[in-house]
């Protein structure tokens, strides 16, 4: 390539929602930008997702809503529903409350807004390989460019957005960031895009998503149906890894078979991946590197939901890169308020999710089923502990929950436990250190609360 840049303040690999919106707001603040990405332009935005996003982010980031071609429908939030079907909770809030995009025209519009804030270079069909250090700094990345030459491209900070099964992760030489995610830690999915005619086939509760729980039919994730237009849907399900060579037939068992109920269809689009399911990272950051969106796992542990941490996570890395070069300190410690940024907001929040999650995923049926019909767990709690690490039931609840548990007396204590821990950890991310040296004391004191429940999920297996 004759008129390959060499040398940026900022490498973003990745152009998906996370490293777009990086770009786009590290080039409005004047920075020299790369952005690359392994696909072709035009198919830039194509990714198998649940599509679903919320209002909120497009308010605090100030930019354009969804809207003509990027807009498939509008949501007003969702709905889990027990395995029988017959009890749900509402988990509406602006985060959920928002829009179901067209993936491929929303991903394309972030991508060009970002070219036209002014990033400096864009390459498509480029592969990142490996990661460049100076003394014990990423200092740029290894490519392939896409006539197969290889070249070196070189960064005063690397952001890394390149999704899931990042492979610059793997090559980091660090103490903080973890380079691999555990098996139990992430559910595979596969989903298909069903059109059929408004006359044959029903849509139900057109304005919500709806995730449904069922450790029989879904072992160790859920069944999702979100609506994307009145002759449309997005329907799949995620399950333990390990169910890798049957993902697809208990999706058309399960699935398909549950909600199609008409012969008169045309498959849009199919497909399957890896999502995480847990916490992000423990750290998102080390010396010139910083990771965005799934990369650093900022994925919603409950629903898998990750457009909207993706670009606040990519807003916030902008900000920290900015301030970063403005000092011409690239080391982990100038770095560190991007941490900060994620884990006091959506860090907090996903920490308590993911408590739930690993509740809910060895409860069987028949406890998730009295849980709900019973008001055990409420969408309120959920929403108000994850939210704000604050939720304190009322003497009256208390006894309420207590006479509605008495038949499952050791599913009520097992559920009130879980409370208390999602409000610790929730607290302790939300007093995240503001420097590396207390690092190790803070994630200390959450693998005690991981611990706390772990052994609780142990002792609940023994009983069931």
């Amino acid at each position: 390539m004759e008129n390959l840049l060499k040398s940026f303040d900022v490498i973003v690999v990745g152009a998906g929602t996370g490293g777009s919106t990086t770009a786009r707001f590290a080039a409005e603040k004047g920075l020299k930008v790369c952005l690359i990405d392994s696909k072709e332009k035009k198919d830039i935005g194509n990714k198998i997702c649940g599509d679903a996003v919320g209002s909120d982010i497009f308010d605090y980031l100030q930019i354009k809503h969804p809207r003509d071609d990027e807009l498939s429908c509008k949501i007003k939030g969702a709905k889990l529903y027990s395995p029988d079907l017959k009890k749900c909770i509402d988990l509406t809030d602006p985060k959920q409350a928002g829009y179901i995009v067209n993936r491929i025209e929303f991903g394309q519009r972030l991508l060009n807004d970002a070219l036209d804030a002014g990033v400096e270079q864009f390459m498509d069909k480029t592969m990142a390989l490996d990661l460049i250090y100076t003394q014990n700094t990423v200092s740029g990345v290894k490519i392939k460019l896409k006539n197969g030459e290889k070249a070196e491209i070189h960064s005063k900070i690397l952001i890394d957005a390149s999704g899931f099964y990042s492979p610059l992760r793997k090559k980091l030489k660090s103490n903080l960031v973890e380079k691999e995610v555990l098996k139990e830690d992430t559910i595979l999915c596969y989903r298909e895009i069903v059109k059929f005619s408004p006359q044959d086939l029903r849509i139900n509760n057109p304005d919500y998503i709806s995730i449904i729980l069922n450790r029989e039919k879904a072992p160790g994730g859920y069944i999702w149906y979100f609506p994307k237009n009145e002759s449309s849907l997005n329907i799949g399900l995620g399950t333990f890894m390990n169910l890798k060579g049957k993902v697809k037939d208990l999706y058309h068992q399960y699935v398909f078979n549950e909600f199609i109920k008409t012969s008169k269809y045309e498959i849009i689009s199919s497909g399957g991946g890896v999502v995480s399911v847990r916490r992000p990272l423990w750290s998102c950051t080390d010396n010139g590197i910083m990771f965005v969106g799934d990369a650093a796992c900022q994925v919603n542990p409950l629903h898998g939901g990750g457009i909207d941490p993706s670009m606040r996570g990519g807003f916030f890395a902008a900000n920290t890169v900015v301030d970063a070069i403005e000092k011409g300190d690239y080391s982990v410690n100038s770095l560190w308020n991007y941490n900060y940024d994620v884990m006091t907001s959506f860090g907090a929040e996903f920490a308590s999710l993911d408590l739930l999650r690993m509740t809910l995923q060895i409860l069987p049926n028949e406890d998730l089923n009295f849980a709900l019909q019973q008001d055990l767990l409420s969408g309120e709690e959920i929403l108000e502990i994850s939210s704000t690490g604050e939720f304190e039931l009322p003497v009256i609840s208390l006894v309420t929950k207590a006479l509605k548990g008495i038949y499952n007396p050791n599913l009520l204590l097992d559920l009130n436990y879980l409370r208390i821990r999602m409000n610790e950890i929730s607290k302790i991310y939300k007093n995240f250190p503001i420097n590396v040296e207390n690092f190790e004391e803070w994630k200390r004191r959450v693998i005690e609360v991981y611990d706390k429940i772990k052994k609780m999920l142990i002792n609940a297996k023994k009983v069931n």
